[in-house]
């Protein structure tokens, strides 16, 4: 699941506006609808707030947030896939 689609998902479960978080984040609402619609990638330095605010853990937003700066990244590459399974089987071996 993307990020923007977790916030709204969230935001209308707690019956919230998005000038509300706007406000909380102090940023534009039409930025906060355009993360919402996957158009824009909203600010990992905002992270920490908007969980604060929405009441979930900061990790979950941050594997989102990383999810789709990685998506951003490879969408648009002809090698991403590969590419990403080459970091996959990395990780794997590499001990933690």
């Amino acid at each position: 699941m993307a990020l923007g689609k977790y916030i709204k998902e969230l935001r209308e479960e707690k019956g919230l506006f998005i000038r509300e978080i706007g406000a909380y984040l102090e940023l534009d609402n039409a930025f906060i609808s355009k993360v919402e619609n996957e158009e824009k990638l909203l600010p990992k330095k905002h992270l920490e707030r908007l969980a604060e605010f929405l009441e979930v853990p900061l990790n979950e937003l941050l594997v989102l947030w990383l999810s789709d700066k990685i998506r951003a990244i490879i969408d648009d590459k002809e090698n991403g896939i590969k590419a990403l399974k080459i970091v996959l089987n990395d990780l794997k071996n590499k001990p933690l």
